[in-house]
């Protein structure tokens, strides 16, 4: 059915048709890319939120206490995180086209058989060891999905548009949870969790499938020398070769990009810490928001309480970055643009976790967390597109770096936010205004120092 993997290849294969070559999409190019990258994102997070819709569920079948549910939540973000690191560099040496395909076979295949690898995990007598192994592998995965993409869109786009249409492909994440809420939450209750993983992982099956075809497509146009559009554009530069896949290879390129530079800039710190609290916010509510509404109101239903939040943050991430093209269109610079949107993000999920402790009714929870991803979805047209303000020529790499700090906090947050769980016998309100108050410091620090303008 055309689902293998190809080998990357050599050198010499690439030498009349240059892999990841520099041409500027054209119009109709870009809409193609745009749409195939934002399902991708959709449907990755689609399989990732899974395991946090059937926390609950799995949690009654295997016994796991609150500190083992942190643990095989967060364990994924251990592997993802570090892959962070590295991630960029591979991306920005070799192309994501070549990355991708590779990568997003390995976390599908997963994601089809995660029941038959917990069911494995337990069978062995050692399911904790084997079940972080798997997450953390699953992670690594998935891993190399964004700074990929970030450095795809670097390559093809023009300067006034890769924050548009990236921050546009990464709100496919906040609509692949709403994707997996609605349909997960039915396959939950009608066919069991076993069921909602397999669903996923065919959906993600089939975009990769789609994936591999216009990769193919656009191979053929380079070898016949055809583009199909007459208004893409040429860069004026040498097409860069592509490289053999070795350590010393991605070293090599790790040293082009002029680290100390950046890291001597207050403004990346800046950034760096915004990503930190704002990760730390979203992967909180990301992994623990099922459990929240299952434990403190039974009777409500999962398929609202899984949808109705992750669909506001996907508004306010596709509206995000459109928002910022308009305030920077009204005469507002690169700056001041992202620091607004990046501090009233921080600012409004502060807020809202703040009212956590007061909430009584399931009806005024739910508000309060819609707003609180709302919120959140503001970040798209602010420190998220960050990268390619301060990194114009290295975005792969720096993404891959940037991405980590937020990644951290998939870990981080989520273990912490199980242990105070399990520590004060289930008291939420400490999880989420603990969260607010980092909120409020990153929202103060980026809005002092955070910059759009670059610094490599």
């Amino acid at each position: 059915m055309g689902f293998k993997t190809p080998m990357l290849k050599r050198p010499c294969d690439y030498d009349d048709q240059p892999f990841h070559s520099k041409k500027l999409w054209s119009k109709s190019e870009t809409r193609i890319w745009t749409a195939t990258m934002f399902i991708g994102t959709c449907v990755l997070y689609a399989s990732r939120i899974a395991l946090p819709i059937c926390a609950a569920t799995m949690s009654h079948e295997y016994g796991w206490n609150k500190t083992d549910s942190g643990i095989i939540l967060s364990c994924f973000f251990w592997g993802y995180a570090i892959t962070q690191l590295v991630a960029g560099g591979f991306a920005d040496a070799y192309g994501g086209e070549q990355i991708l395909p590779h990568s997003s076979f390995i976390w599908i295949c997963l994601t089809i058989f995660t029941p038959q690898i917990f069911d494995f995990a337990y069978w062995t007598g050692f399911p904790m060891i084997v079940l972080t192994i798997f997450r953390i592998f699953t992670g690594i995965a998935q891993g190399f999905h964004i700074p990929s993409m970030a450095s795809i869109v670097s390559r093809h786009l023009t300067t006034v548009d890769k924050g548009k249409v990236f921050g546009f492909c990464l709100a496919g994440s906040h609509f692949g949870t709403v994707l997996a809420g609605a349909v997960g939450s039915v396959l939950l209750d009608w066919l069991g969790w076993r069921a909602l993983f397999q669903v996923m992982g065919i959906i993600s099956l089939l975009w990769y499938w789609w994936f591999r075809t216009l990769l193919t497509r656009g191979s053929e146009q380079r070898a016949t020398g055809n583009d199909s559009d007459d208004d893409s554009t040429p860069l004026k530069e040498k097409e860069e070769p592509v490289l053999n896949l070795s350590l010393i290879a991605v070293q090599n390129a790790a040293q082009a990009v002029p680290w100390g530079t950046l890291i001597r800039h207050p403004s990346w710190w800046a950034a760096v810490f915004a990503q930190f609290t704002g990760g730390y916010a979203y992967f909180t509510m990301f992994n623990w928001l099922p459990s929240y509404f299952h434990e403190n109101f039974p009777t409500a239903k999962g398929v609202v309480y899984n949808v109705v939040p992750s669909a506001a943050i996907v508004v306010t991430s596709m509206i995000a970055p459109f928002i910022a093209t308009r305030l920077i269109s009204s005469g507002k610079s690169m700056t001041a643009t992202r620091r607004i949107m990046e501090g009233v993000s921080l600012s409004g999920c502060a807020l809202c976790f703040f009212m956590v402790p007061s909430t009584s009714t399931f009806t005024s929870a739910l508000f309060v967390f819609t707003l609180a991803m709302a919120a959140r979805g503001l970040h798209h047209g602010g420190v998220s597109v960050n990268p390619h303000d301060f990194a114009p020529h290295h975005t792969g790499a720096v993404f891959g770096i940037f991405n980590a700090f937020g990644a951290v906090t998939g870990f981080v947050g989520v273990y912490v936010a199980g242990h105070i769980l399990e520590a004060t016998d289930n008291n939420w309100g400490y999880v989420f205004v603990t969260t607010g108050l980092q909120a409020v410091i990153g929202a103060i620090v980026y809005g002092c120092y955070g910059t759009g303008n670059k610094i490599i």
